[in-house]
């Protein structure tokens, strides 16, 4: 019996979760979502101006091998479908306003955490793959009349590049961005929980 009370005193003395006043949370709240619209909608921008730039070169340059428009073709393809998706996260993410539905926005904002998390886990490497092959393909044509030593550099660099964004700035990627996903979720939920209260 003497247990039971000393766990029920450690209960009651256990320290609250401090209330925060719900205008300060939902501006927090609406400048992380802020911060990942404008994110994906420059990504958006980017991966349109490459994509424009690749139909630029498969319509109006002349190239001598099959090899090179295939390899063009690659990526504009991955480019699409690769910027296809990040608009469907950025409708996901402005559809809603997080200061006005609350439990919608926050669970539009819980799949577009688990999306992203399945995009940049085996969709990246796809991505990836397929980007270097549409490139390596352009660069044999591209690359052919420049010296072997400039060749081996630009296939050395080519292959560095690819490996550090995969291996590494992936990495970083993913995770400041779910850092930044689970913190807004978390205000949400904290959010939601005061309501509850």
């Amino acid at each position: 019996m003497k247990n039971f009370e000393e766990l029920s005193s450690l209960w009651i003395t256990q320290p609250q979760a401090e209330q925060v006043p719900v205008d300060i949370l939902l501006k927090q709240v609406k400048k992380g979502t802020s911060a990942l619209n404008r994110k994906l909608l420059w990504s958006i921008l980017i991966m349109a101006a490459t994509f424009i730039l690749m139909i630029v070169l498969f319509l109006f340059f002349l190239f001598n091998s099959w090899l090179t428009y295939a390899g063009i073709f690659i990526i504009m393809s991955t480019i699409l479908i690769y910027a296809i998706l990040m608009f469907r996260d950025y409708k996901l993410l402005a559809s809603h306003d997080p200061t006005t539905e609350v439990n919608v926005y926050l669970e539009k904002l819980k799949l577009y955490q688990t999306s992203r998390t399945r995009m940049y886990g085996k969709m990246y490497y796809v991505y990836t793959i397929l980007l270097s092959v549409g490139l390596g393909m352009f660069l044999v044509e591209v690359l052919k009349p420049a010296s072997l030593f400039f060749e081996i550099t630009a296939y050395t660099f080519f292959l560095g590049w690819i490996l550090f964004v995969t291996f590494y700035w992936r990495e970083r990627i993913i995770k400041t961005e779910q850092e930044k996903i689970s913190e807004i979720i978390n205000r949400l939920e904290r959010l939601k929980g005061q309501f509850r209260d």
